[in-house]
């Protein structure tokens, strides 16, 4: 019999089986080793945590009830607190100019193992390739049976620190859903958040790898004209899709047939932008559109493809179009539509 169980060996898990003195603690984990995923965050460097304040973190969590979840835990483990606790168990930490905290040497490998020897301290054991396939409360000794796909454990108390199903080679799977649900909690479909998006009908595939700085990006719910967010960030071209910070840290609330407007040029405000493209383009009729959106920071297939969509050529003039053809040109430069596949 345990005291603990605890279903998952990633962050939350080390972290809680260092914290637990003077039980007996038995750590399951699903894949071949423990810290996966934390071998793999900030490019290998794992960002521990960052220098902002609660109230900043709490808003990127959407709405009140997401905000409300997770301020209790935030509030009672601030940032300034999980600093002080990896540096006064052994783990110097340095602070990059854009806030974000990593361990000084710059290895996510000296969290993990610092984390497992501040557990390996307590009574603790840990099962690797051990995934939980069934957990259920026995209301007569009151404990609980927790099995895996050899063996059966008994414990007194029960903790998921699963995670998600954002990454399934890490062991985010989903399937601690599936545990929760068996133990009596309800579930709301998780939905993708901090992912790419796919486009239909996608065109520039050529230009992967291509970004576009400060990209002004309106989102736009199915069959809606109100916007229902906007937001500028660079954007990154794909192989199917969009991608970047101003894609990314906005995905969580865009769903299957959504329309994406985004500039294709560095932008603020798209009127004003419309208003300097029709000056660069009135002050010079007898250049290339092509050189002229060059020059104006597209890349050469990206400006290529937008003159073949409103069935022009790279040798065009701006002066030698119709006008409601430089009209539509406007339209794509400041808010080229993407719907979401």
């Amino acid at each position: 019999m345990y005291d603990v169980i605890i279903i998952g060996g990633g962050a939350a898990g080390l972290f809680l089986a260092a914290n637990i003195s003077g039980k007996r603690v038995l750590l399951l984990e699903g894949s071949s080793r423990v810290g996966r995923k934390i071998l793999i965050t900030g490019g290998g460097m794992c960002n521990l945590t960052n220098n902002k304040e609660t109230s900043s973190f709490l808003k990127h969590f959407g709405n009140n009830g997401q905000s409300n979840f997770l301020k209790p835990a935030l509030l009672n483990f601030p940032t300034q607190k999980t600093r002080l606790w990896f540096e006064s168990h052994g783990l110097p930490l340095t602070e990059r100019d854009d806030g974000k905290v990593f361990p000084s040497c710059l290895q996510a490998k000296a969290v993990v193992e610092m984390l497992e020897h501040e557990a390996s301290k307590n009574r603790f054991e840990v099962r690797t390739s051990a995934k939980v396939t069934e957990v259920q409360k026995d209301e007569e000794s009151n404990c609980y049976l927790v099995g895996t796909e050899r063996e059966q454990f008994q414990a007194r108390t029960v903790v998921l620190t699963t995670g998600g199903m954002s990454y399934p080679t890490t062991g985010s799977d989903g399937s601690g859903y599936a545990l929760a649900k068996m133990l009596g909690h309800s579930i709301i479909s998780p939905s993708p958040a901090l992912v790419a998006v796919s486009v239909t009908d996608y065109a520039f595939t050529s230009i992967a790898g291509n970004s576009i700085r400060d990209s002004l990006v309106e989102f736009f719910h199915k069959d809606e004209t109100k916007r229902y967010n906007q937001a500028t960030g660079d954007m990154l071209f794909t192989h199917d899709g969009l991608s970047g910070p101003v894609i990314l840290n906005n995905s969580g609330t865009i769903r299957k047939g959504d329309q994406i407007r985004a500039s294709l040029l560095p932008c603020s405000n798209k009127e004003e932008q419309k208003r300097v493209l029709t000056e660069l383009f009135s002050n010079n009729p007898k250049k290339q559109l092509y050189t002229l959106l060059k020059g104006e920071g597209l890349v050469a297939h990206l400006a290529e493809q937008l003159l073949q969509t409103l069935g022009l050529t790279t040798q065009d003039t701006s002066a030698n179009i119709p006008k409601e053809k430089r009209k539509a040109l406007l339209e794509l430069l400041t808010a080229y539509p993407f719907t979401v596949s």
